[in-house]
């Protein structure tokens, strides 16, 4: 009995072993980059990143938009370069012009100090610098922009592949802009908003707004300004604040506490 249990046991050493060996090495050759971005819900495309010049100040003529990417594949123990490419944005977007709205992906700036993911690292955020160009008075630019192949990296997956960027000197509605809230949308309240309280009320400020009492604060105090600069604009023999569509702008939350 002993020795059939010997057996058995050394029977079922070798079948483990002999499946542990037949087990497949992970030796996948390709390295590749994938962009950290927004998906649509409906489509799952890449969203659209809005900047403004706006919302940095009027004495800002050139800011930076941090973008960051993931690698797939192994780890390396050396710094590992990777390049960028522009692409078109398509029929009826104006494409942003390197060195006027933007600083070139080949500048040395760029290629030696921020396109380089460090050894060991998996993650890496790098600056896009936006210029505030006298162009952009006749309309936004796009930049579009994708992982340019080389020796150390691919492009990634497929939805991952692409970064798009719209840079403008006007403001747009911000994602997560709540019109019970805030009420109707118009920009001339949003920058009344930006200069009153000093904070960006871009889609980032917007989307991470969740605290009841915060929001019921902010337009209450909104609300408050108003009240006070449309009494100076009369002073001044100046209408109230209105959009340029002839829209009052008001605060109906902020009014009703």
């Amino acid at each position: 009995m002993k020795n059939r249990k010997a057996i058995c046991v050394l029977l079922a050493s070798i079948v483990f072993v002999g499946c542990e060996k037949s087990l497949p090495v992970y030796d996948y050759p390709h390295n590749s980059l994938n962009f950290v971005v927004t998906l649509d819900e409906e489509t799952n495309e890449v969203v659209e990143k809005n900047y403004s010049f706006v919302y940095a100040g009027d004495a800002v003529e050139t800011d930076t938009i941090w973008v960051t990417v993931t690698t797939q594949g192994f780890l390396s123990d050396k710094n590992r370069p990777f390049l960028l490419q522009q692409i078109t944005a398509g029929e009826g977007k104006r494409d942003a012009l390197a060195d006027i709205h933007y600083e070139s992906f080949d500048s040395e700036q760029m290629l030696v100090h921020h396109l380089v993911i460090p050894a060991g690292a998996s993650k890496h955020k790098f600056p896009i610098v936006v210029y505030r160009d006298a162009s952009l008075s006749e309309g936004d630019v796009c930049l579009y922009f994708q992982i340019k192949p080389n020796e150390h990296f691919e492009q990634g997956l497929t939805n991952y592949r692409t970064v798009k960027l719209v840079i403008s000197n006007t403001l747009k509605r911000p994602e997560g802009w709540e019109e019970y809230y805030f009420g109707t949308y118009g920009p001339v309240k949003h920058k009344f908003m930006i200069d009153e309280t000093g904070l960006r009320w871009d889609d980032e400020f917007c989307t991470s707004l969740s605290d009841f009492g915060y929001i019921q604060y902010l337009t209450m105090m909104l609300h408050q300004r108003l009240q006070v600069v449309n009494a100076e604009r009369k002073k001044q023999g100046l209408d109230i604040l209105k959009e340029e569509d002839g829209r009052t702008v008001k605060f109906d939350f902020g009014a009703s506490f």
